[in-house]
C-alpha cells in the first residue's frame, strides 16, 4: 500500500515567497528519491479552511517512505537546513499527517 505524507500550512502573506522557495527546493530533492510516486503543492483560492497551502508526497511503500525520511534528514543536515527553525522564523503554522493510500 502506498504511503502519503500530507502537510498543511498557514503561511502569512509576507512569508509566502520564502515558503514557496524552500518548498520547491525540498520537492526537487524528494523527486530524486527511490520510491517517490508523485507530489503536489496546493494553494487554497477559496473556501473556509484556515490552511492556505497543502503539500503531498506519495511513496510506493512503507519501506520507501522510511528510506526517504532518512535521506531527507541526512540532506537537511548536510545543508545545515532546519525546517522547524524556518517555520518559526517565518511565522508558519503546520500540521502533518501520514496516510495509507488505496484507490476507490
Amino acid at each position: 500500500m502506498q504511503k502519503v505524507l500530507i502537510d498543511t500550512f498557514v503561511v502569512p502573506p509576507e512569508s509566502q515567497s520564502k515558503f514557496l522557495e524552500r518548498t520547491r527546493t525540498v520537492q526537487s530533492f524528494l523527486k530524486t528519491l527511490p520510491g517517490f510516486v508523485e507530489g503536489f503543492l496546493y494553494e487554497r483560492t477559496d473556501g473556509p479552511s484556515r490552511f492556505n497551502f497543502v503539500t503531498t508526497a506519495v511513496w510506493e511503500s512503507e519501506a520507501a517512505f522510511e528510506n526517504a525520511k532518512k535521506a531527507v534528514a541526512a540532506e537537511f543536515q548536510r545543508l545545515g537546513f532546519n525546517p522547524q527553525e524556518i517555520v518559526k522564523k517565518l511565522g508558519i503554522e503546520t500540521e502533518r499527517a501520514v496516510c495509507n493510500r488505496a484507490p476507490y
